[in-house]
């Protein structure tokens, strides 16, 4: 699929109704368990909403052309009128430390609580939105009770089947594939590590999430295939599910995929 028209900077002198004005970009200062995270918000005068976005495992390979990644798709929300911020979480795309699935929780957290300190922000209604692990991570950020009031998940997977299943392949993936850095000691016994995958999966997290949940999928993904959709509905309470004929992995660049998400907020934080 090409690449969304959520993913650009819109420059058309006549805009649709309901679109931002001007729209603020601005640096997010976070710092969590000593290190230093980039993120960053895109804001437009008068938020209805905050969205916090949150990547999934991220790849060595180049970007598509004409990619401008997440702070691209929180400019798309902030022109539509909802304050949007993302993160690189830990040894991801510049950030700093090693990788792991409990550290990102507490980067999502901090991320989310440094994105809400900004002006104008601490009172409105928040939706967490992960796309693949980030689902996951949003998931759990919630269930330890986080101050959101609605959570998407975009391909997310219901358990990680493929990582605590096999640690040796795991750590390759992670290191090679995705080009994170792995602590000395995990390398040397990932024991721990491992452990963190079983504890920490977004069906495992549904049933204590009281807030709205919108999931969707595409029928395309072979990365977490489209039943994954089906194992988290069947664990959560306030849920929607929307598939996607064709989609696949990459919802970020599925225009039905953020209309579905948009909708969700519009709903949950007016």
């Amino acid at each position: 699929m090409q690449p969304s028209s959520w993913n650009a900077i819109h420059a058309t002198e006549e805009r649709s109704p309901g679109y931002a004005d001007a729209v603020d970009e601005v640096d997010l200062h976070i710092v969590c368990d000593g290190n230093r995270l980039t993120g960053g918000a895109a804001i437009p005068d008068h938020p209805k909403g905050v969205l916090m976005l949150l990547h999934g495992i991220p790849s060595v390979n180049p970007p598509e052309p004409g990619d401008t990644g997440y702070p691209g798709l929180a400019r798309g929300f902030a022109e539509r009128g909802y304050a949007a911020a993302w993160v690189n979480m830990r040894a991801a795309h510049g950030s700093r430390g090693y990788f792991s699935i409990a550290g990102w929780v507490r980067d999502a957290r901090a991320a989310l609580d440094a994105t809400r300190a900004l002006p104008g922000l601490s009172n409105l209604k928040v939706v967490m939105v992960g796309s693949s692990a980030g689902g996951c991570v949003a998931a759990e950020v919630v269930r330890r009770g986080a101050p959101c009031h609605g959570l998407a998940l975009l391909a997310a997977p219901a358990a990680w089947v493929s990582f605590a299943g096999a640690p040796q392949e795991a750590i390759r993936r992670i290191t090679e594939e995705a080009g994170m850095a792995l602590a000395p000691e995990v390398l040397e016994d990932p024991t721990g590590w491992i452990d963190e995958f079983q504890a920490i999966s977004t069906e495992a997290a549904m049933p204590q999430i009281k807030v709205p949940v919108l999931i969707v999928h595409g029928t395309a993904d072979d990365v977490v295939d489209v039943s994954h959709a089906d194992r988290i509905a069947e664990r959560a309470g306030n849920v929607r599910v929307e598939i996607i004929e064709g989609a696949g992995h990459r919802l970020r660049h599925v225009p039905q995929a953020l209309d579905a998400v948009e909708r969700f907020v519009k709903r949950v934080a007016g």
